[in-house]
C-alpha cells in the first residue's frame, strides 16, 4: 500500500509538471503575441507621428513662401506708388516753373518811380 501511494504521489507530481510546464508555455505565447502587437501599435505610432510632422513641416513651408510673396507683393505695390508720386511731383514742379515764366513775360518791366515823398506830419 505504501508503494501505492508513492507511485500515486509521483504520478501526480509528474502530472502536476507536465500541467504547469504546458502552461508556462501557452503563458510565454501568449506574452510574445501582446508584445509583438504592442510593437506594432509603436511603430504605427512612429510612423504617424513622422507623417504628422512632415505634414507640418510642408504647411509651415507653403505659409512662410506666401508670406514672402505678399511681402514682396507690398514692396513692389509701395515702390510703384513712390515713382508716381514722384512723377506727379515733377510734373506739378514743372507746371509751376512754367507758370512762373509765364508770369515773368506777362508782365511788363515797371518804370522806375522817382522816392517817395516824406509823410506831410514830420
Amino acid at each position: 500500500m505504501r508503494n501505492l501511494l508513492v507511485v500515486a504521489f509521483v504520478g501526480s507530481c509528474l502530472v502536476s509538471v507536465g500541467a504547469l510546464a504546458m502552461a508556462d508555455d501557452a503563458m510565454k505565447g501568449e506574452m510574445s503575441q501582446m508584445k509583438e502587437e504592442m510593437k506594432g501599435e509603436k511603430e504605427s505610432m512612429k510612423a504617424d507621428t513622422k507623417a504628422m510632422k512632415k505634414e507640418m513641416k510642408e504647411k509651415k513651408k507653403a505659409h512662410k513662401e506666401k508670406m514672402k510673396e505678399k511681402r514682396h507683393e507690398m514692396k513692389e505695390k509701395k515702390k510703384a506708388h513712390k515713382e508716381a508720386a514722384k512723377a506727379k511731383g515733377e510734373e506739378a514742379k514743372g507746371a509751376v516753373t512754367s507758370a512762373g515764366q509765364e508770369m515773368k513775360a506777362a508782365v511788363p518791366a515797371a518804370p522806375a518811380m522817382a522816392a517817395p515823398a516824406p509823410p506831410a506830419g514830420q
